[in-house]
C-alpha cells in the first residue's frame, strides 16, 4: 500500500499545496526582516483570493485576476503599514484586526456582487500548466521520466514563480545593498537611521512586498487550485505560512523549504483519505495533520530560532 501512496502525483501535489504557503511565508520573511510583524497574511490572502475571482469573472482573464489579487494585497498591506509604522500601533493587534476585517469584507462583497453567500461561480479562464509533456512508457527510463514530468513539469505559472521568488529574494537579501539595509532595519533601526537609511520608507516597501506576495498566494488558490472563491477558503494557511517563516529561520529559501514540508503534509492527508477504509482511521485525523505538524514544528523551533532583534517594535525617531 505504501507504493500506492508514495506516487509522483503525491509529490507534485505537495509542490502545488506548498505554493500559497511559500509565497505568504516569503512575504512574511521580508516584512519581519524589516522589523514589522505581519499577522495579517491570512486576511491578505483571503482578500487576494476574492479579488482574483471577482476580476477573473468580470474580465474572463486569469492573468487580470492575478494582477487584481496583487493590487488587493498591496492595498490591504498599506492599512497594516500605516497602522504599524505611521501610527505605531501594536502590530499583532493591527494584523489581527485586518484578518477579522477580511472575513467580513469578503462575505459582504459576496452578497453585494453575487447576491448570495458561500461560493462564486467558477472562473472561466484559469491559469493552465506551462508545459505539456507526455509521461514515459514501460521500463526504468519511462518510470524515471514519469516521476520527473509529474513533479517538475506539470505545474501552473505561479508554482514556478514562487520558486523564482524564493531564489531571487534569497540572493537579494544577502548579496545586495537593499538586502543589507532591509536586515539592518529589523536588527538595529537606529543605527540604520544614523547612516542615512529612511526606516519608515524601508519598512513600508517591505510591507508592500509582503502584501503583493500574499495577494499572489490568494490568487494561486483560486486561479490554479480551486477555480472559484469560497468564504474563508484560506482556512488558516496564513498562520501556517507564519510558522514556515519561523521554521525557515527568516530566510526566503528556508521559508520555501519549510512550506514544502507543510505542503507535503496537506497532500498526504488528502491522499490518505482515499485509503481510510483500509487504514480504519477517522477522516478527521487526516484533516488535522497539517495543523498538528504546525504545532509540533513551532514547539521544536521556538527558543532555537532567533528572530530579528527589533521585530515588532515601532521605531521612534529621536
Amino acid at each position: 500500500m505504501l507504493g500506492d501512496i508514495l506516487t509522483p502525483d503525491l509529490f507534485a501535489s505537495a509542490l502545488r499545496m506548498a505554493t500559497p504557503l511559500a509565497l505568504a511565508a516569503i512575504g512574511g520573511t521580508l516584512c519581519e526582516r524589516s522589523g514589522v510583524v505581519n499577522i495579517a497574511l491570512e486576511g491578505i490572502m483571503l482578500i487576494g483570493a476574492f479579488a482574483a475571482a471577482a476580476a477573473g469573472l468580470a474580465t474572463g482573464s486569469g492573468w487580470l485576476g492575478l494582477l487584481a489579487a496583487i493590487a488587493a494585497g498591496v492595498a490591504v498591506s498599506a492599512i497594516h503599514a500605516f497602522s504599524s509604522i505611521n501610527l505605531k500601533s501594536d502590530q499583532v493587534v493591527s494584523g489581527t484586526a485586518i484578518n477579522i476585517l477580511a472575513l467580513g469584507v469578503t462575505g459582504f462583497l459576496m452578497e453585494l456582487l453575487y447576491g448570495h453567500p458561500g461560493t462564486t461561480d467558477p472562473v472561466p479562464q484559469m491559469l493552465r500548466p506551462v508545459f505539456h509533456f507526455p509521461n514515459g512508457g514501460e521500463g526504468v527510463l519511462g518510470t524515471v521520466w514519469t516521476w520527473i514530468n509529474s513533479i517538475v513539469f506539470s505545474h501552473t505559472p505561479i508554482v514556478y514563480l514562487a520558486i523564482a521568488v524564493a531564489v531571487i529574494a534569497q540572493w537579494a537579501m544577502y548579496r545586495t545593498r537593499w538586502g543589507l539595509r532591509l536586515r539592518a532595519l529589523g536588527e538595529h533601526p537606529r543605527a540604520a537611521d544614523t547612516v542615512g537609511i529612511n526606516v519608515s520608507r524601508g519598512r513600508w516597501i517591505a510591507v508592500m512586498m509582503s502584501g503583493a506576495l500574499g495577494g499572489m498566494a490568494g490568487a494561486n488558490l483560486v486561479l490554479e487550485q480551486v477555480g472559484s472563491f469560497t468564504e474563508n477558503m484560506t482556512n488558516g494557511r496564513g498562520f501556517i505560512a507564519l510558522a514556515a517563516n519561523i521554521f525557515g529561520r527568516w530566510t526566503p529559501v528556508g521559508s520555501y523549504l519549510a512550506s514544502l514540508l507543510f505542503g507535503f503534509a496537506d497532500a498526504l492527508q488528502i491522499k490518505l483519505q482515499l485509503f481510510r477504509a483500509e487504514i480504519d482511521i477517522p477522516p478527521q485525523f487526516f484533516l488535522m495533520l497539517p495543523y498538528v505538524l504546525t504545532v509540533v514544528v513551532l514547539a521544536g523551533v521556538i527558543g532555537r530560532a532567533v528572530s530579528p532583534a527589533a521585530v515588532g517594535v515601532p521605531y521612534e525617531k529621536g
